[in-house]
């Protein structure tokens, strides 16, 4: 029953979630408050165009203003969040620790559709969320099970240790990709700009070291790399079936794999 009812409520987050990927990035920027609009017309949504699922039900996946269609993303999300939560309830009891699981799974969906859509990691979701991760670490890092009596503090610094190396890897990778790019691009007519880290991913990584703790982040931080190589591994494939050519300086998205490392270990390791 508990599994069912999580998914019920991964449903509706899954519904903020996309409301929240359709107005956080620019352009434009707006309120989580503020109704999605249509990207071709700039209609706002109507009720019913906000419901992933129910939208795509009711066959009402095109915009009611200017006809375009709805984005797949939408109901994609909504079950993905869905299944998620299913999975953490069927997993896990219901007490603190997975509500805060169910809510950072949410907010790391959130990362995940932004970064794939527009190759951003937003300022104004990792960093309120690495403070509130810090914040809860005790339960995180605590696990299923943690109540006040046996809460443990000093479970704060392993967060913070996590955090701060999570930051300090991933920057470290950041500058060293500046810096190959400076070499390879001597003499170069047309530049290489994108590198395999940037600054988001590194905030992201500074999260995922609050949410998993120290030494677990670099745990996270190698499976994530050896992911995103696969990854690159099947897009570069991929490109060369479609296109018969290879584009140098292609951009791929790190933080989906970060991601799903993260959240890997965070459902699947015992307890510190």
């Amino acid at each position: 029953m508990l599994p069912i009812l999580f998914a019920l409520v991964g449903v509706l987050a899954g519904i903020v979630v996309n409301r929240a990927a359709d107005n956080l990035p620019p352009p434009p920027r707006r309120s989580l408050q503020e109704t999605p609009r249509c990207p071709y017309c700039d209609a706002p949504r109507t009720r019913t165009e906000q419901f992933g699922i129910l939208s795509f039900a009711l066959r009402r996946d095109r915009c009611h203003q200017c006809g375009a269609p709805l984005r797949l993303r939408a109901p994609r999300v909504e079950i993905t969040c869905a299944l998620a939560f299913a999975l953490l309830a069927s997993r896990f009891a219901f007490d603190a620790y997975l509500v805060a699981v169910c809510f950072f799974t949410a907010v790391l969906l959130l990362i995940v559709v932004i970064d794939i859509e527009h190759k951003l990691i937003l300022n104004v979701v990792s960093i309120p969320c690495t403070l509130l991760a810090l914040l809860v670490a005790p339960i995180i890092l605590g696990g299923t099970g943690t109540n006040f009596e046996t809460i443990r503090w000093n479970l704060i610094l392993f967060a913070l240790l996590g955090a701060a190396v999570g930051y300090a890897i991933t920057y470290a990778i950041y500058l060293l990709g500046i810096i190959f790019l400076r070499v390879v691009n001597r003499g170069r007519t047309h530049k290489i700009t994108t590198v395999a880290f940037g600054l988001g991913d590194v905030k992201l990584a500074g999260l995922l070291g609050a949410l998993v703790g120290f030494p677990q982040i670099i745990y996270v931080l190698i499976y994530a790399i050896l992911l995103g190589g696969v990854g690159a591994l099947v897009a570069i494939l991929l490109q060369l079936l479609r296109k018969r050519g290879l584009a140098l300086g292609m951009a791929i998205p790190y933080g989906p794999y970060l991601a799903l490392a993260a959240w890997a270990f965070i459902i699947l390791r015992p307890p510190m």
